[in-house]
């Protein structure tokens, strides 16, 4: 996958999803999402406003989860 990609289903998910923030029901919403469509195994660690909080942090944790970092 590029990271092209990723950056477009990130994006499209922004679109229908604002920031997480520290809301935990928005975080998990958006764990959900990074699950199903990078096929990503998280860990409650890693579920947190810290890589999920914004969309550029969203972004930039994906990118380095799937190595294209």
């Amino acid at each position: 996958m590029k990271s092209e990609h990723v950056k477009a289903r990130i994006t499209e998910f922004r679109n229908i999803r604002e920031d997480a923030g520290d809301d935990e029901g928005a975080l998990l919403e958006v764990a959900l999402f990074i699950e199903d469509v990078f096929g990503i195994i998280l860990s409650d660690e890693e579920i947190c406003e810290e890589n999920f909080g914004t969309h550029h942090h969203l972004e930039e944790f994906v990118l380095e989860k799937l190595e294209l970092r």
